[in-house]
């Protein structure tokens, strides 16, 4: 195995690793939820979550406009760094306050607590930092250091959560424990990854290039869990509880190939990124098969193992759903990653239509039960996935041609030099 397959083979088992562990976690707190509240709070909680897993591209954009950033940089890495941390605090003091000001009309539009909500929502400013510094180390390529960091991040936020609902079994405890544990996972990662990492400026041009790379990400991921929500809006208490519990699995599946973005991000952006694009949109495809088809196999006992017996007899048959729901959104994201690495402003355009067309579909048709707005998800998240590739390959195409015709141009020898 050549050093550049073993580098890349070590990054995917260490992140890989840490990804399981801090996303698993996570599903964790929802399990144990779950079985702690009941279905018309479990509902509210889902609607939380969704909300925060929205906003929460605020700190993902953070992540990833720090990793080209640095992965970019020359001489000048240090002063790039501390500029990312300058930023990402400054965001992270916005979030705090916004949090707790646009909790109020959410909270009463999904039916949640807003101190719960407001908690929720504040602990995202936390997350930002952390993020900046796992941005750090996802430029450098120092896989066992954002390892470290991102089970800190991730232990924090469900371990306190956890911890919480358990002494205080309600969505408001929850949300406390959230808060607690986001706080202290943000300042582990960072002394970590960065300890006294900082610049006295901002970057030229990086609050643009973030407001781009926010755009982008807020775009998917509202696509990837306004489901959740309109579930929330349409379905009855009980039936928005379910379909929070099939929401887990698709979470499952749409997290579970992150640690390979992570790794090959960072290449992505070099002059030749097509085989990394490649590599990186083959190894979520065969990740999201397996886990379609193990649920198609074994759906009943993901349920069970996800929200409870409750929940078996409603979900069981229709689990494989949300796993291709999840699978498809995760190809999408590869590919969304790889028009951000190269700076491409024009693929968003096909998110937002797709949210759209959803939207439109699920509010004017299609939300009398958990299998219609499911089944209408995968059918839109299918098309984008196909749409992307399909795009993704014209312009490889076109790229090749221009690189052909270039390398071509070259070796002819002018008339006027060779007489």
């Amino acid at each position: 195995m050549t050093a550049p397959r073993k580098t890349l083979a070590k990054g995917l088992i260490f992140v890989g690793a840490a990804t399981l562990v801090g996303n698993g976690a996570a599903y964790a707190l929802s399990i144990i939820a779950a079985r702690q509240l009941v279905p018309a709070e479990f509902g509210a909680l889902g609607a939380m979550l969704g909300i925060l897993i929205i906003v929460s591209t605020l700190s993902i954009a953070m992540q990833a406009l720090t990793a080209r950033r640095v992965s970019t940089a020359g001489a000048n890495r240090a002063e790039v760094e501390g500029q990312a941390i300058r930023l990402s605090v400054y965001i992270g003091v916005a979030l705090l306050v916004g949090g707790v000001i646009a909790a109020w009309p959410l909270a009463s539009v999904f039916s949640i607590p807003y101190v719960a909500l407001a908690m929720g929502l504040a602990s995202l400013g936390f997350v930002v930092l952390g993020t900046g510094a796992l941005g750090i180390a996802q430029g450098r390529e120092e896989h066992l250091r954002f390892s470290f960091g991102f089970i800190a991040n991730g232990f924090g936020r469900a371990g306190f959560g956890i911890i919480f609902v358990l002494i205080f079994p309600s969505i408001t405890g929850i949300s406390a424990g959230i808060l607690v544990g986001c706080a202290i996972g943000a300042i582990v990662s960072f002394l970590i990854i960065s300890p006294g990492t900082w610049s006295r400026s901002l970057a030229k041009g990086g609050t643009g290039e973030f407001a781009h790379i926010a755009h982008a990400l807020l775009v998917l991921f509202t696509l990837t869990n306004v489901d959740v929500l309109l579930a929330r809006i349409f379905l009855t208490e009980n039936q928005s509880g379910e379909y929070s519990v099939g929401v887990l699995l698709a979470k499952i599946a749409f997290f579970l190939p992150n640690a390979i973005i992570i790794v090959l991000f960072p290449k992505m952006t070099s002059a030749d990124s097509r085989r990394t694009v490649f590599v990186a949109t083959g190894l979520t495809a065969v990740v999201g098969v397996l886990i379609t088809t193990f649920s198609i196999l074994f759906g009943s006992f993901v349920i069970r193992v996800l929200g409870g017996a409750d929940y078996v007899a409603e979900l069981g048959p229709e689990a494989w759903l949300f796993a291709l729901e999840g699978s498809a959104f995760a190809l999408v994201q590869v590919l969304l990653y790889a028009r951000l690495a190269s700076q491409d402003r024009r693929a968003v355009a096909s998110v937002w239509i797709a949210l759209v067309i959803l939207v439109a579909a699920v509010a004017g048709w299609r939300h009398g039960s958990v299998a219609e707005i499911v089944t209408t998800v995968v059918a839109v998240s299918l098309v984008l996935t196909l749409l992307g590739l399909v795009m993704d390959i014209r312009k490889s195409v076109r790229a090749h041609g221009a690189d052909a015709k270039a390398s071509q141009d070259e070796t002819v020898v002018p008339i006027e030099a060779a007489e």
